[in-house]
C-alpha cells in the first residue's frame, strides 16, 4: 500500500512476548556463563589447595628426615668405636607414630622423641632415654597449622634376617617414614582431599 508523500510508515517494536522470550533467552545465557566461571575459579582453588597440600606434607616429611638422618651420630667415632658398651645411642625404637632415637648435639637432647599429637608431628628432646614416647618436655611443632596429619607410621628395615638380630632396632639402619595429612579448611571439597606421602631413611 502507497503511503502519501510525507507520511511515514510507522515502525514496529518487539512485542511483549518476543521481549519475554529474549530476556529468558539471555537470562539462561548469563546463567550458563557464571556457573561456568564459577566452576573454573572453584577448580582452580582447589588444584591450588591441593599443591600447598603435598608442598607441606613434603617439607614435614623432609625435616623429619633430616633429623633422622643424624640418629646414632658421636662427636668422635674413633673413641666410641672402642668403647665396651659400643655407641651410646645405638638404640632407635619406632612404635606406631612414634620415633625414638639420639644423637650428640641434638637440641635439648640428646634424646629425641617424634610423636603424632592431635593432628600435628611434635619433636621433643631428652636429657635421657625416655620410657614413653611422652616424657612431659616441651615440644616443638613441625610443619604448620593449616595442616592436619591424620597419620605418621615409621617402618624398620633391619639389616638381618637371623634372629634375634631381626627384630634387634639397634642394627636397623633404614627407617620408612610416611605421613598422611589434609588441609584446615571450611570448604569440604578442600578438606576432604587427603594425601599420603612416603620417604625412606
Amino acid at each position: 500500500e502507497m503511503l502519501p508523500p510525507g507520511v511515514r510508515r510507522p515502525t514496529r517494536g518487539f512485542s511483549l512476548v518476543e521481549m519475554m522470550v529474549a530476556l529468558a533467552l539471555g537470562l539462561i545465557v548469563v546463567t550458563a556463563v557464571l556457573a561456568l566461571v564459577l566452576s573454573i575459579i572453584r577448580s582452580n582453588r582447589q588444584t591450588l589447595q591441593s599443591t600447598r597440600l603435598n608442598q607441606e606434607l613434603r617439607a614435614t616429611l623432609a625435616v623429619i628426615a633430616s633429623d633422622l638422618r643424624r640418629a646414632r651420630a658421636v662427636d668422635d667415632p674413633l673413641t666410641t668405636a672402642l668403647l665396651v658398651s659400643g655407641n651410646p645411642y645405638s638404640a632407635m625404637r619406632a612404635n606406631g607414630n612414634c620415633m625414638v632415637y639420639a644423637y650428640d648435639g641434638a637440641v635439648d637432647g640428646p634424646w629425641h622423641i617424634l610423636r603424632l599429637d592431635s593432628g600435628h608431628i611434635r619433636l621433643e628432646g631428652s636429657a635421657t632415654n625416655p620410657a614413653t614416647c611422652t616424657p612431659g618436655g616441651t615440644a616443638t611443632q613441625i610443619g604448620s597449622n593449616q595442616v592436619e596429619i591424620t597419620d605418621l607410621t615409621f617402618t624398620p628395615t633391619t639389616t638381618s634376617s637371623v634372629p634375634p638380630l631381626a627384630t634387634d632396632e639397634t642394627v636397623v639402619r633404614q627407617f620408612e617414614i610416611s605421613i598422611t595429612g589434609h588441609l584446615v579448611d571450611d570448604d569440604a571439597n578442600v578438606s576432604g582431599v587427603s594425601r599420603t606421602m612416603s620417604q625412606t631413611v
